[in-house]
């Protein structure tokens, strides 16, 4: 069995979200936002140890503990080639809306590609690309735990925005409606913000099907 647990920090309230077995600390930790001081304290309070981080996308409120995390545990860290380009300007990955213009680089171990299924501490990650909130979005599906991450791209009965750099509206419909909404009903769905939910609500309720 394993324990999700998550961490609501930083101003625009985006979750971090840490998975791991019931009788090993070892966890994957999916968009370390910008509040590390309560994301690195809800680690050592838990005695996690991370293993690997999975970024969903480049914006600043989803990585920017990145580098804290990885000084500490010399973990692994994934993200999409394109999303990657802008994890160290200010300007496109909305760093500058807090007044932080220089960004530690932390090291990127490969760049996800679409339908690639990685294997972390004992599970099987498919790798989805979903564009559209950014050029590289990504969500992760693990289908043993019946658990999608979906960041920026899929929230409950709406979708991530697509008017900041590198967004379209038409690719996020898409990465929605032909890529997200095939996997099983009942997959439960992990946002960057905002409810949880699954996959059958979305495909009734969510305002991106009026575009469909």
């Amino acid at each position: 069995m394993y324990t999700l647990d998550k961490v609501m920090n930083g101003k625009l309230f985006e979750y971090c979200y840490y998975l791991h077995k019931d009788n090993d600390k070892r966890s994957i930790c999916i968009d370390p936002g910008y509040d590390t001081n309560r994301i690195m304290n809800f680690i050592e309070q838990n005695g996690l140890i991370i293993d690997t981080i999975l970024l969903t996308h480049g914006h600043f409120d989803h990585m920017l503990s990145c580098k804290a995390i990885q000084d500490k545990f010399n973990c692994k860290i994934y993200i999409s080639k394109e999303d990657e380009e802008i994890l160290y300007d200010p300007h496109r990955n909305y760093a500058e809306l807090i007044r932080k213009y220089e960004l530690e680089k932390f090291k990127i171990t490969a760049n996800v590609v679409d339908d690639e299924e990685l294997e972390i501490i004992g599970l099987k990650v498919k790798c989805i690309a979903t564009p559209g909130h950014t050029k590289g979005g990504f969500s992760y599906y693990i289908e043993s735990e019946n658990m999608l991450f979906s960041g920026d791209t899929l929230f409950y009965k709406t979708c991530g925005r697509t008017d900041l750099y590198g967004g379209d509206f038409e690719a996020i419909k898409n990465s929605i409606v032909h890529k997200l909404f095939t996997l099983p009903d009942d997959t439960k769905v992990y946002p960057g913000h905002g409810n949880e939910t699954n996959i059958l609500y979305e495909k009734i309720h969510n305002e991106i099907i009026r575009g469909a």
